[in-house]
């Protein structure tokens, strides 16, 4: 089975995959039990000197929830999204967005990808568009599941983040820091960890709480069940580079 063309994969993502309005206070608990873990992503850029003032690009920022954290720390923040529903979100709340990389001319000091290059099955390709994009020492950060985990190995086809539908390319520490050093970047880190810890669990519960009181929203048990098990299983691979 071959992976489909990326022209139709962005076709796909800004027409067909769009949240329903059903799906909206979803969104909103996703948004809201996600802060510790974009707080902490936040004090990655810091650690390398991203502060305040600096220019960030997210690929793949579907509805801005991340750069509009940045925005309040006083980045100049811009994102790339295809999903006409995402985009629309994102401009209402008046963040910069375009529906693809190709149409930015700008430099950035750095640009993020959170589980997003598994999507292109060009990733050669994006990576190149990422080099053009940054200043001369920004900095890349990606984050891609981590293929080569003990999770993914235990359980194969089952894992959380094996879907080959929507993941394209597969990668091990190994693949990726072979894919970034084989366009021009330094190698800062790259590490397997696990994205939710208690801390991320503790403000899902919140999340819970605070939305079923106000809105009389409950997540289904299946949604329930589906976090918990990425709670547990998901790996991922954190990765920090530097363009030459």
């Amino acid at each position: 089975m071959h992976p489909p063309e990326q022209d139709y994969l962005d076709s796909y993502y800004s027409s067909e995959y769009i949240m329903s309005k059903a799906e909206s206070l979803a969104s909103e608990h996703r948004r809201i039990f996600r802060f510790p873990e974009q707080y902490w992503l936040i004090s990655q850029l810091q650690e390398q000197g991203i502060n305040s003032g600096s220019s960030v690009l997210d690929i793949g920022c579907d509805k801005g929830y991340f750069i509009d954290q940045c925005r309040r720390f006083g980045y100049s923040v811009t994102g790339v999204e295809p999903s006409i529903s995402a985009h629309s979100y994102c401009e209402s709340v008046g963040l910069k967005v375009y529906s693809n990389l190709k149409e930015i001319r700008a430099k950035f000091d750095a640009i993020t990808m959170w589980h997003v290059l598994e999507h292109f099955t060009n990733p050669h390709g994006v990576i190149a568009d990422c080099e053009e994009k940054l200043h001369t020492g920004g900095f890349l950060f990606i984050r891609v599941p981590d293929f080569a985990s003990f999770w993914s190995s235990l359980l194969g086809k089952a894992w959380i983040w094996f879907q080959p539908n929507n993941h394209y390319v597969h990668y091990s520490k190994m693949s990726l820091i072979k894919l970034i050093e084989s366009h021009g970047f330094d190698i800062i880190s790259c590490t397997s960890r696990k994205p939710n810890d208690m801390l991320t669990k503790k403000s899902g519960v919140l999340a819970d709480k605070t939305l079923n009181r106000n809105f009389g929203y409950k997540q289904s048990f299946k949604k329930y069940l589906g976090r918990l098990y990425e709670h547990f299983t998901g790996v991922e691979l954190f990765l920090i580079a530097r363009k030459k």
